[in-house]
């Protein structure tokens, strides 16, 4: 030990050793990291290795050690060589196999699909170009063109599908280029590029990654063209040692490396003008860059006038479709509705006035069933949207509506998902519940009679004509095989909440009569007060509820008995 403090070669491996030490554990090894402890301890193995080699040449050490970075050096170097031989191989090779200009591109006739359209309308000199997005709909495809800034000032729509963005040449930010996108299906013949591979970049894959990237007209392949990539070793062999946090999966770990950078191989056939001709699209279409001098005086294409003045009424036809969808979805139906409707509906208060009452009654409904198998993101979008639509109401049409919706928050059965309607109908009176409810519950017809059963269940109160209509319904259809267990079970615990509790006995032969098994079991649980919460009788919910978001009954039945809910 001594020996080695008194030369550099040796403090340099001892800090080295210590370094690694500290980085293994991840109580001292974040902090290290944080301050580029790995590249630190790279940089001291060269210091280490230099060092070995000086001290060897004027015998501070044996000079046999020179040996040590004499034959690490030249490792590196060979396998430096190596890979700029091998590179100069592939891209010679790829040059040879690709197509040079297949195809005389001319934006009135063909439509140009391609995964690069956002980077090649940028930077290449096309009208427009279109890439395949199946989230858009009908379209299924977004275009990308590049305007002058001028043309950039468009009204924005609430979906958010009318996009600009900046446009750089090199580093430079332009002032008079940005990059429009939309929503839009190409309307000429399809020329399309398919690309096969992927350059995983972040995987930092050490051989050379190649991709195949095929031109396509009717069908047919028309056109090849390989493009290809490598990490490459630097020259000189920067290197990074130590440990981190890694995410997939979470774990500290610790790794050597070269520190590569990522190299684009030249793979533009022989005899084309690399300066103005240098990707897929670009050599087998005949598509130019753009010079600085282009992108300095842009004016745009005059085939984009016509986009750009279809565009202005696009947030207006946005706003109409979501509408349509919404009173669709108001209506009982369940269409097929994007993310953004329900920041789409919110921007026009106005207009959701007339449909307030049916918004309500559908919020309600999707509130006490369960979504259709695989339909579940599908019926969230609708949920969230009729919710979003109920908030934004103005205060005259929401005032109609809040009673129906004040049941549905007790016990706070979605105020946590919705807090901003949730507070809104708090400002409401029950009274007003009470009188939507009872109103429904003389015209609901079929499975949403139980509603405002239920309903009325946790208000607690009801005029004596209703009491007597829930008497006389539950008199009249206790007999019928129609009558089902939801229908008979809401009646039930209402009728016990509103002090019915001797009509209910009176007649429990003939409810339990021809009833399933469990039936008797769970009218016996409930009339003994099991199961009775703040809220009501089985916490105001039918024997075997199968909402997805409402609070759930206080009993379940399991191994034969009800027992309650935990």
């Amino acid at each position: 030990m001594p020996l080695m403090l008194k030369t550099v070669s040796g403090i340099a491996l001892i800090v080295i050793a210590i370094l690694l030490a500290l980085q293994a554990s991840p109580v001292t090894g974040i902090v290290l990291m944080m301050f580029g402890g790995p590249i630190w301890t790279g940089l001291l193995v060269h210091v280490f290795l230099l060092a070995l080699a000086i001290e060897g040449w004027v015998r501070r050490i044996p000079r046999a050690f020179i040996a040590i970075p004499l034959i690490t050096y030249s490792g590196y170097y060979a396998l430096y060589a190596y890979e700029t031989i091998n590179i100069a191989r592939t891209s010679a090779e790829l040059r040879k196999s690709n197509s040079g200009k297949v195809l005389e591109f001319n934006a009135d006739i063909h439509s140009l699909v391609t995964p690069t359209a956002p980077a090649l309308v940028s930077s290449h000199v096309i009208v427009v170009a279109y890439e395949a997005n199946a989230n858009f709909q009908p379209e299924q495809h977004r275009s990308f063109r590049l305007v002058h800034r001028n043309q950039c000032n468009l009204a924005r729509d609430s979906l958010h599908r009318i996009q600009t963005s900046g446009v750089y040449f090199g580093n430079i930010a332009l002032d008079k280029v940005c990059r429009l996108s939309v929503p839009e299906s190409p309307p000429q013949k399809v020329i399309s590029v398919v690309k096969i591979g992927d350059e995983e970049v972040w995987k930092r894959k050490r051989g050379i990654s190649v991709q195949t990237h095929q031109l396509m007209l009717d069908g047919k392949i028309v056109g090849n063209y390989k493009t290809a990539s490598v990490w490459r070793l630097p020259i000189f062999p920067g290197l990074a040692i130590g440990c981190g946090l890694i995410s997939s999966p979470p774990a500290w770990k610790c790794d050597a490396g070269f520190m590569r950078s990522h190299t684009v191989l030249d793979t533009v056939p022989d005899g084309i003008d690399r300066e103005r001709f240098d990707g897929p699209e670009s050599v087998m279409l005949g598509l130019p860059k753009y010079t600085a001098a282009d992108l300095a005086n842009y004016r745009g294409y005059p085939q984009n006038e016509a986009a750009l003045a279809w565009l202005a009424d696009e947030p207006q036809r946005v706003e109409d479709r979501m509408f349509a969808l919404l009173q669709e979805l108001a209506g009982g139906g369940n269409p097929k509705v994007p993310m953004g409707i329900k920041f789409s509906v919110a921007q026009n208060p106005t207009r959701l006035a007339p449909l307030a009452e049916a918004t309500a009654n559908r919020f309600i409904e999707l509130s006490n069933i369960r979504p259709a198998a695989g339909d579940g993101q599908e019926y969230m979008y609708r949920y969230e949207g009729l919710a979003a639509a109920l908030t934004a109401l103005p205060d005259e049409a929401f005032a109609k509506v809040a009673a129906p919706l004040n049941a549905y928050f007790v016990d706070g059965m979605a105020s946590n998902e919705f807090p901003a309607l949730y507070a809104r109908i708090q400002r409401i009176s029950g009274r007003q519940a009470l009188d939507f409810y009872e109103a429904d519950f003389m015209t609901a017809q079929g499975y949403r009679q139980l509603f405002p059963v239920l309903a009325i269940c946790r208000i607690g109160r009801a005029s004596p004509a209703i009491i007597a209509e829930m008497k006389a319904r539950m008199l009249h259809e206790i007999d019928s095989p129609s009558f089902d267990d939801d229908n008979k079970t809401a009646l039930i615990v209402a009728l016990l909440k509103l002090g019915e509790d001797a009509f209910v006995r009176d007649n429990k032969s003939r409810l339990a009569a021809n009833a399933r098994a469990d039936f008797e079991s769970w009218l016996d649980a409930v009339l003994s007060g099991k199961g009775t919460t703040k809220v009501g009788p089985n916490n105001c919910m039918t024997k075997n509820w199968n909402g997805r978001r409402a609070t759930k009954p206080s009993l379940y039945w399991t191994n034969g008995v009800w027992i309650l809910r935990s």
